[in-house]
């Protein structure tokens, strides 16, 4: 099967496969209508660097990716290894890292400060159809909120 049909469906692998690049191009693309096409009207993306840790619905994570893009203008991700599709083949999980540079104004408020910066976490995605519906996103924050200068390094231990 090379296209799902509803919630309850399997995923086959050359499907992840081919979405997995194709959600990964609409990331790096940094325009949130080529990757909100890849996702339902009321999607929810559950991610830590979100303010307060959710966006519902398409409007909200166009803001978001707009925000990020800004603060993180050359922002790009990629797949670590393969994506893992559930047991029940109906959720897909990519491990990923992120790479930028810290160049453009951030909701905190800190002032830019040209610090390349690097993240890894993994993704789980539920689908509707063909069409992402909830994203959950696990990955440590505290790196990257030093690399940006909002959290200071830990003192060395002698």
């Amino acid at each position: 099967m090379d296209a799902i049909s509803g919630p309850a469906s399997q995923l086959s692998t050359d499907w992840v496969r081919d979405w997995a690049q194709r959600f990964l191009g609409g990331w790096n693309s940094h325009d949130p209508e080529q990757l909100l096409r890849l996702a339902t009207e009321d999607v929810i993306w559950v991610d830590p660097v979100i303010p307060g840790g959710i966006a519902n619905g398409k409007p909200a994570v166009s803001a978001w990716l707009v925000s990020a893009w800004t603060a993180f203008p050359d922002l790009t991700f990629e797949m670590i290894g393969e994506p893992f599709v559930s047991v029940d083949g109906t959720r897909v999980a990519m491990a990923w890292r992120g790479t930028a540079t810290f160049a453009g104004p951030h909701r905190s408020g800190l002032e830019p400060t040209g610090a390349p910066v690097e993240m890894t976490g993994i993704d789980v995605y539920e689908f509707a159809g063909d069409l992402i519906s909830r994203v959950v996103t696990e990955t440590d924050t505290m790196p990257l909120l030093r690399q940006i200068g909002a959290v200071p390094a830990p003192e060395p231990t002698h």
